[in-house]
């Protein structure tokens, strides 16, 4: 994906995967005057990214925070699908997996919180 965008008169170039992009519009534009110049993305992820700007008024930084807010939840759910299944398993490397994940899970629960609080 590839988003060109005025920070309160300012042009910005941001580029990557749609998830990254959103959260570059959440570090760049608290506080500040958010415009669209121009997107450059798959069908789907324009869709998606169309209809939650609609959804918002055309409120550009709501709409990445609640977009981040979906991949969280998304990959908060794999994980979580992920830790059932090594629950059942008894060796050595399911439980090495078993710590990763409980620490992702963790660091997830942490983004999800300071992004309620913001």
């Amino acid at each position: 994906m590839e988003l060109w965008i005025s920070v309160a008169g300012e042009k910005k170039k941001l580029q990557g995967s749609f998830k990254s992009v959103m959260e570059q519009i959440l570090e760049i534009g608290k506080d500040k005057d958010l415009k669209i110049l121009s997107i450059h993305a798959p069908q789907k992820e324009l869709r998606r990214f169309k209809r939650e700007l609609r959804a918002h008024g055309k409120d550009l930084y709501e709409t990445a925070k609640d977009l981040v807010k979906w991949f969280l939840a998304k990959e908060y759910r794999k994980i979580n699908r992920s830790l059932k299944e090594l629950r059942k398993k008894s060796d050595k490397r399911s439980r090495e997996l078993y710590q990763k994940f409980q620490e992702k899970l963790l660091d997830i629960e942490k983004k999800c919180n300071t992004l309620k609080a913001a």
